[in-house]
């Protein structure tokens, strides 16, 4: 059976593992998470106790070196195991000045 490699590769930016601390606020409040990766599309939070998949949140955060905070709504796109801790979330409404210092910071050229 071949392998459709479309589907596991889905991210076009490239990630740097770098644990910040994020705040991750919904409906109900807010937690504060540890991410394991960041691009300039999204996070992995690896110690989360994940929302389901299609949630969104709002999150906000400050780059090593930055003193202004990242704040944009995100979107639960990944949960690799339900039972599990994880969820990656993909940025929704990344303001163009916040994904260049994301882009600055991970060395994408986007």
């Amino acid at each position: 059976m071949p392998i459709d490699s479309g589907s596991l590769e889905r991210r076009r930016e490239r990630r740097v593992a770098v644990a910040l601390p994020v705040e991750v606020r919904d409906g109900r409040g807010f937690t504060l998470q540890s991410t394991r990766d960041i691009s300039t599309g999204g996070v992995f939070f690896d110690r989360a106790i994940p929302y389901g998949v299609g949630v969104e949140v709002e999150l906000s955060f400050t780059l090593p070196g930055e003193s202004r905070a990242i704040r944009c709504r995100g979107e639960v796109v990944n949960v690799p195991d339900a039972k599990s801790f994880g969820m990656g979330v993909r940025f929704l409404d990344l303001a163009p000045i916040d994904r260049a210092a994301l882009a600055k910071f991970v060395g994408d050229s986007a």
